[in-house]
């Protein structure tokens, strides 16, 4: 998908015109990253707009202790850091690639001012994609509301597969994006050896597998009883 493909279904740039689009994809840079990259440290200033073009990043907030918190995932066409950018401030957060592969377009801040000048009615789809970042933290409260562990793990799967995830012939789902225990652990706010029992259970009760590039729900009914989710939910 080319460039200017990508930035026309982003939700941020939504309100620009076919050739104010065009015009600002000559400007754009597309940066390449590995798993494990920081496309950002927190505290860098933010040099333009950011979209995702392949593969997923996840911003993720330093702790003092050095235990830090997952604020987000995101994936092709959306848009990231956009409130560092609209407010001119540093980044509050890393930026780290989750997949093997992750491509960015950076479109330069000075580029995207002078559309808005000309477009006035960008600045309702930036303030678009900045809800969209709203909602994101919303489902994450929906995660740590969910109750038990179990019912927050299961619910953070759930999500990510809703967003994310593949269903295949033979019934099973596949998520790709590959979340260490710990990873699992502090985005559902337990301790790393309650994450570790609760997936392996679910391995050997065939409900959830954990692969080199994600998870397999083998048991989509079972994983939405877990999280409350299923009519006949105890």
């Amino acid at each position: 998908m080319s460039e200017t493909h990508i930035l026309a279904r982003t939700r941020a740039l939504a309100g620009i015109d076919p050739a104010a689009l065009a015009q600002l994809t000559r400007c754009t840079t597309t940066r390449v990253f590995g798993r494990g990259d920081a496309i950002w440290h927190a505290g860098d200033a933010p040099r333009g707009l950011v979209v995702v073009a392949q593969g997923l990043v996840k911003v993720v907030r330093p702790a003092p202790k050095g235990r830090s918190t997952i604020c987000g995932i995101f994936g092709p066409g959306e848009s990231i850091g956009d409130v560092a950018f609209v407010r001119n401030i540093p980044y509050p957060a890393d930026a780290i690639a989750a997949t093997d592969t992750v491509s960015i377009i950076e479109a330069p801040g000075d580029a995207v001012r002078r559309c808005l000048e000309r477009q006035p009615e960008l600045g309702m789809s930036l303030a678009c994609g900045m809800a969209d970042k709203l909602s994101a933290l919303h489902g994450k409260i929906d995660v740590l509301s969910a109750g038990t562990v179990e019912a927050r793990l299961a619910t953070l799967i759930l999500e990510l597969y809703e967003k994310l995830g593949d269903d295949f012939e033979d019934g099973t789902s596949h998520v790709p994006l590959a979340l260490s225990r710990r990873e699992l652990a502090d985005l559902v706010a337990t301790t790393l050896e309650t994450t570790i029992r609760t997936m392996s259970r679910w391995e050997r009760e065939g409900v959830v597998a954990t692969l080199s590039d994600g998870f397999r729900i083998d048991d989509l009914e079972k994983l939405r009883r877990a999280a409350g989710q299923s009519d006949d939910a105890a």
